[in-house]
């Protein structure tokens, strides 16, 4: 599949967070602007080339780049419009602060909400938009 021009957003499937974020954006995405991989797909494997294989992060390609960790959680939330987009007010802050903040929840999201056990399985519509 061509991504060129593509909102495509890679998350980790074993993320129980990961996997809820994706749900919240099928539903608040109206303008089905987004489509959703796994880290763990093929396509991710070859789609993410330039990023670092040990990344622990959300990873967001978009038309203008790619982005990780607390810029394309940003990214991703400007692109939904209001409200959802007052988030991206959080970029005033330092990225290596928001990033740091990133990291320590990546770091203990398992810990705290734990593994996902189960697929959610997608409706016939939703899954139009995995990749």
């Amino acid at each position: 599949m061509e991504q060129q021009g593509k909102h495509i957003i890679f998350f980790d499937g074993d993320c129980l967070i990961c996997n809820r974020f994706v749900q919240i954006l099928l539903r608040i995405d109206r303008k089905k602007k987004f489509l959703f991989s796994s880290l763990q797909s093929e396509l991710a494997q070859t789609a993410l080339a330039n990023i670092p294989k040990n990344i622990d992060s959300i990873v967001y390609l978009s038309p203008t780049g790619s982005y990780i960790k607390s810029e394309a959680v940003l990214k991703i939330c400007k692109q939904l419009g209001f409200p959802y987009n007052a988030c991206y007010l959080f970029n005033i802050l330092p990225l290596k602060w928001r990033d740091a903040l990133y990291d320590y929840f990546a770091k203990n999201r398992y810990r705290w909400f734990g593994k996902n056990e189960c697929c959610t399985i997608p409706t016939k519509i939703e899954r139009q938009r995995f990749i």
